[in-house]
């Protein structure tokens, strides 16, 4: 199953959110987009439904909006994702000032990985 596509506004609206983690006004952001306030709220609640963002209802001026925010994902990571084999990555308690490129803990740590999932 494919993502539906997204229409031109769909794609500037979430790329203009992703631009401002902290937020951005509905009420200013059909404006940045240069759309009309009900298609925001359309493209809005499109990308709402789909899971991409989030709004949280405020006021500014004493005008009822919305804040718009990229929606967190409360996914649970899998710790198993850390290990390869019995070795959990060595960069979780590193101290070291290394580029990860040169680090011989991690180039090990990677090759017990390839070998554990090769049994």
């Amino acid at each position: 199953m494919t993502a539906p596509q997204m229409s031109d506004n769909e794609v500037a609206a979430l790329t203009h959110i992703r631009a401002n983690p902290e937020g951005v006004l509905q009420s200013e952001l059909w404006k940045d987009l240069g759309v009309d306030s009900r298609a925001c709220s359309r493209v809005l609640k499109k990308l709402e439904d789909g899971g991409y963002i989030e709004r949280e209802e405020c006021r500014r001026d004493g005008v009822r909006t919305y804040l718009v925010k990229i929606a967190r994902k409360d996914e649970k990571i899998d710790p198993m994702l850390l290990m390869a084999g019995e070795t959990i990555v060595p960069c979780v308690a590193c101290e070291e000032e290394c580029n990860v490129e040169h680090c011989k803990m991690l180039e090990d740590w990677v090759y017990e990985l390839v070998f554990s999932e090769m049994e």
